[in-house]
């Protein structure tokens, strides 16, 4: 089973979904998170796998571009506890 495709797709719909979000918040906060999930169609652990990759991403950018990267780390971490639960 060839999963390349699937991931290549899901991360450009997810991510395109995402660029579209407002800003996220410095703090953790469950609630703007699993509305932020659900907004963008994150559905089961493969699509948070894709967004825990796309996060990486947006937090190598935003350091390369020495942009505050905080509010995008918090958000990886309690999606990556959320993964493990």
């Amino acid at each position: 089973m060839n999963h390349v495709p699937d991931w290549n797709r899901r991360k450009y719909e997810i991510g395109t979904a995402f660029r579209k979000e407002a800003h996220l918040p410095h703090e953790a906060d469950h609630e703007v998170y699993e509305a932020v999930l659900k907004r963008v169609g994150v559905t089961g652990d493969h699509d948070m796998r894709v967004m825990i990759s796309i996060l990486q991403d947006a937090i190598m950018m935003a350091r390369r571009d020495e942009r505050p990267a905080i509010p995008l780390e918090t958000f990886r971490d309690w999606l990556m506890r959320k993964l493990v639960e």
